[in-house]
């Protein structure tokens, strides 16, 4: 079963925030066994904001349940010595400093993994072991802006705030994703090494698509329009008559077909690809401002066309929280 895919996987993680978490609450739903280490006090995002009734917080629990804490002060020779004898018997090691701060402490990759070649280090930092960039720090924001994303989500010609941390939890991903292949080709090789990702990489990896349109010829901002973002009126966000929104991607010529049916406006359906997109948005906006978002989404819960109510947090929370766990079979 895939949920104990890595059974008997022992995964040391000296990182703190979002992305060395995120890679390693992954492995837990596999089914490593996780110990989490914390500097003196605790990852600081156990007390970020917003907390709950006790004064903790959610999101440091989602991304550190069914992990194992041990507090070493890596500063102690004592210390030092403990988490090197842990990692002597571990398969994995995530590290979520800056490049050459645990090798400063005695416990970097080159110590590490000389004492146990079968040791697989992955290093989660902002830019990477190559000199230049790496010495500086950044946080998710950082790698948002410099990867073009903020760009192509402006709103009336300003980057607006990502909903979420983007390149904190892409990294985290790739991260996982690297480990799986590392453990892979250990079964093959016998021995373990040393894999980095780098945060902008993960970032800039998620904005390939329109870096290849760019680098064809096509020049691309937010502004120019493209059919993924917002330039065709069939994949387009609509405000609703109670002042929520629907979210329609209806691209294909049959999903187009049953949302024009469906918001009253058969006629529109030979209009999909008409040169005057702003003119067959107005008419579905039009029509959509007609109903509020529970209306329209009892009757798209019916018909299937690529159309979803923008839910906030709550109600999406409120439907059941997706855990970073394989299904199992």
């Amino acid at each position: 079963m895939l949920a104990q895919a890595l059974t008997g996987i022992h995964v040391i993680e000296v990182a703190a925030y979002i992305p060395g978490p995120a890679c390693t609450q992954i492995l837990v739903g596999m089914g490593a066994q996780v110990t989490k280490v914390e500097r003196p006090g605790g990852d600081p995002m156990r007390v970020m904001p917003p907390l709950d009734a006790r004064g903790e917080s959610p999101q440091f629990r989602v991304l550190n349940r069914g992990k194992a804490h041990l507090t070493l002060d890596l500063k102690l020779a004592e210390d030092v010595a403990r988490l090197r004898e842990l990692a002597q018997r571990a398969d994995v090691l995530v590290d979520g400093f800056r490049p050459g701060v645990l090798e400063r402490l005695g416990v970097g990759a080159s110590t590490l993994c000389a004492a146990n070649p079968r040791l697989i280090y992955c290093a989660i930092s902002g830019f990477g072991a190559t000199p230049g960039d790496s010495v500086l720090a950044g946080h998710d924001l950082n790698f948002v802006a410099r990867s073009g994303f903020l760009a192509m989500t402006s709103v009336d010609g300003e980057p607006a705030m990502p909903g979420a941390q983007l390149a904190d939890l892409t990294s985290g991903l790739m991260a996982a994703t690297t480990i799986l292949g590392a453990l892979h080709a250990r079964e093959r090789s016998g021995r373990g090494g040393v894999v980095d990702v780098p945060m902008d990489a993960a970032m800039r990896w998620l904005m390939e698509p329109w870096y290849a349109v760019e680098q064809a010829g096509v020049p691309v901002s937010r502004e120019r329009g493209h059919i993924l973002a917002g330039d065709l009126a069939c994949y387009r966000i609509y405000r609703t008559a109670d002042g929520r929104h629907l979210a329609v991607a209806a691209l294909e010529a049959h999903f187009w077909e049953r949302f024009c049916k469906a918001i009253g406006r058969p006629d529109l359906a030979a209009h999909q690809h008409d040169g005057d997109q702003v003119g067959l948005g107005a008419a579905i906006a039009t029509a959509i401002e007609v109903r509020p978002l529970e209306a329209w989404a009892q009757i798209f819960a019916q018909v299937d066309a690529c159309v979803t109510p923008v839910r906030t947090v709550a109600e999406a929370a409120a439907e059941g929280v997706a855990h970073l766990e394989l299904p199992v079979g």
